[in-house]
């Protein structure tokens, strides 16, 4: 995008964490901190949504700033019925935890088994290793190095 003074500006990425406690969980801080650590232009944003409110809020998100989301565990069921499409393996387990959001349509995807696959085997992964190999898979999406 070109600014008035010629200048080029890069929008950052923005996603969502939406868990009924995103604001408690570490992961968007976790996620800030490699985006930040690398000087990529992204960021996540915890959005603590209620139960009730759940619909709303994945439904509203194809007309947001946001590029997508990542889904708490108590919401995974219900957003994959929320999606305009999912990856074959979600539809397979019944779940989504990621959204991605382009032109206006909402894709599902879950992540978090490859995630493990990919790192739980690695030594600096000890302690919380869902939640740091969720964060490094998601890290690696975004930056493009993994399908």
């Amino acid at each position: 995008m070109m600014n008035n003074d010629n200048s080029i500006t890069v929008e950052t990425k923005l996603f969502g964490f939406i868990a009924e406690e995103a604001h408690s969980n570490r992961f968007s801080s976790m996620m800030n901190k490699l985006f930040k650590a690398d000087g990529i232009n992204a960021m996540v944003i915890p959005m603590n949504i209620r139960p009730d409110d759940v619909v709303f809020t994945i439904s509203q998100m194809r007309h947001s700033k946001l590029s997508g989301a990542v889904i708490g565990s108590e919401y995974q069921v219900e957003a994959l019925s929320l999606v305009d499409s999912a990856s074959e393996f979600a539809q397979e387990q019944g779940l989504v935890d990621l959204i991605t959001i382009e032109n206006n349509e909402l894709s599902g995807d879950l992540i978090m088994p490859r995630a493990l696959e990919q790192y739980a085997e690695r030594e600096d992964f000890k302690d919380d290793i869902a939640l740091r190999s969720l964060s490094r898979y998601f890290y690696d999406l975004i930056r493009g190095d993994k399908e």
